[in-house]
C-alpha cells in the first residue's frame, strides 16, 4: 500500500478527529464581553474529497450541508474589518479552495486560471488567536487545513502533514462584543419534518432509547411522528424555525434523556426557568404547549412583537427583547455555556 493509498484510508479518522478539536475548542465567547464586532467563520468538511471549507455566510453553509459537506462547527471568529483582508479563491479544474493574506499570490493564481471571490473575512490585527496551516503533499484537493488548535496541528503532522507556521489571525473571545452574521432561528425551516422525524428516530436508535410514549402519549404526542408534528405546529405559530427548535430541545434533553433538574414530565424541552443557581423548571401541559413557550421565548429574543399566540412562556417578557438574533447568540444569553450556540448547530446541520 501506499503511503497516499494510507493516508486516504486514514481520512475518516482525520475528519472526526479535526471535527472534535473543532467542537471542543470553545471558542465560541459568552458575547458582550469585549466591544469588536466579530464574524463567526464555520468549518465544513466533504467527506468524497477530503477538502475543508471555511466560510462566513450562513446561506452558503446551508446549501453545502444540502450538498452532503459536514458542518464541524465554529471555527474562530474573525473582525469584521482589520488592515489584513484574507483573499478566498477557487479551482475550476479541481473544485479546491485556497486562501492567503498576499493579494500578489491572489493576482497571480487568478492569472493561472483560479477564480478570485474577493476578500472572505479579515485578520486580527491584535493577533488574538492564530490560525495554523498544514499542507498534505500526497493530496491534490484538500491539500490546506487551517486550525486554532496546536493539538490538531500536531497530530496532522504526525500522519505527514507539514507545518507551515500562521496563515492567519481570529479575534481573542474576550474582546468580542456582537457577532454580526449567523445563523437565525426566526423563518422557515430548512428541514422537512420527515427530515426532522428521521434524525429523531435514528438518534433514539442509537442511543439504544425507544420514544417515550409512555410519558408524552396523555401529552399530544403517542409516537415520534406526533411528537415532531406538535413541535412544527408550535414553530410556525411563532415564525419561528422548526429544525432550531428541535436541536436545540435535543441540546437541552440530551435526545429526551433528561437527568437533571428538568423531568420529562414537565413537556419543558428548552430548559425554561432552570438555572444554574437552581431555578424552578416550568411546566406545560402539553407537548405542544412546550415548544409553543419555547418558541415564544426565542422569539422574544429576537425582538419580535406582539406574539402570534397566547403567552404560555411564563417567563415571557419585553426584558428579554434583542438579546440574540441567531443560534450563535444564545451562547451566553440563553445559556451560560460559551460554545451552547455552536452545539445547536451541530445537530442542526447533521439532520
Amino acid at each position: 500500500m501506499t503511503r497516499h493509498n494510507a493516508f486516504q484510508k486514514l481520512l475518516p479518522l482525520v475528519a472526526g478527529l479535526v471535527a472534535a478539536a473543532v467542537l471542543s475548542f470553545g471558542v465560541a465567547p459568552a458575547f458582550a464581553q469585549g466591544n469588536v464586532q466579530a464574524v463567526a467563520m464555520y468549518r465544513l468538511y466533504n467527506p468524497y474529497t477530503g477538502e475543508h471549507l471555511y466560510t462566513s455566510s450562513a446561506s452558503e453553509l446551508s446549501s453545502l450541508d444540502r450538498a452532503g459537506w459536514r458542518y464541524e462547527g465554529i471555527g474562530w471568529y474573525a473582525p469584521l474589518e482589520s488592515s489584513a483582508p484574507v483573499y478566498r479563491l477557487y479551482n475550476p479544474y479541481s473544485g479546491d479552495h485556497h486562501y492567503t493574506t498576499s493579494l500578489d499570490e491572489y493576482n497571480s493564481l487568478v492569472s493561472l486560471g483560479w477564480s478570485g471571490e474577493g476578500v472572505g473575512w479579515y485578520s486580527d490585527d491584535a493577533q488574538g488567536v492564530p490560525l495554523y496551516r498544514q499542507f498534505n503533499p500526497y493530496e491534490k484537493i484538500g491539500t490546506h487545513n487551517y486550525t486554532t488548535s496546536s493539538a490538531e496541528n500536531d497530530y496532522l503532522v504526525s500522519l505527514g502533514w507539514h507545518a507551515e507556521g500562521t496563515a492567519w489571525y481570529g479575534l481573542d473571545p474576550s474582546s468580542v462584543g456582537s457577532v454580526v452574521n449567523g445563523t437565525p432561528f426566526m423563518g422557515t425551516s430548512e428541514h422537512s419534518r420527515e427530515q426532522v422525524k428521521a434524525n429523531l428516530t435514528a438518534a433514539l436508535k442509537a442511543r439504544g432509547r425507544d420514544f417515550p410514549s409512555d410519558v408524552y402519549a396523555q401529552y399530544g404526542a403517542s409516537n415520534v411522528d406526533e411528537f415532531v408534528d406538535r413541535l412544527f405546529e408550535a414553530a410556525e405559530a411563532e415564525g419561528v424555525r422548526a429544525d432550531v427548535i428541535y436541536a436545540q430541545s435535543m441540546v437541552e434533553t440530551g435526545y429526551l434523556g433528561f437527568g437533571g433538574a428538568v423531568k420529562p414530565e414537565y413537556c419543558n424541552f428548552s430548559g425554561l426557568g432552570a438555572t444554574d443557581s437552581g431555578g424552578e423548571p416550568n411546566r406545560f401541559s402539553s407537548v405542544y404547549e412546550g415548544f409553543l413557550a419555547q418558541a415564544q421565548h426565542l422569539r422574544a429574543y429576537a425582538g419580535y412583537a406582539p406574539l402570534s399566540s397566547i403567552i404560555v412562556d411564563q417567563r415571557y417578557g419585553t426584558w428579554l427583547f434583542g438579546r440574540a438574533t441567531t443560534v450563535e447568540g444564545l451562547s451566553g444569553t440563553w445559556a451560560s455555556g460559551t460554545g451552547y450556540g455552536a452545539s445547536i448547530l451541530a445537530i442542526l446541520y447533521g439532520i
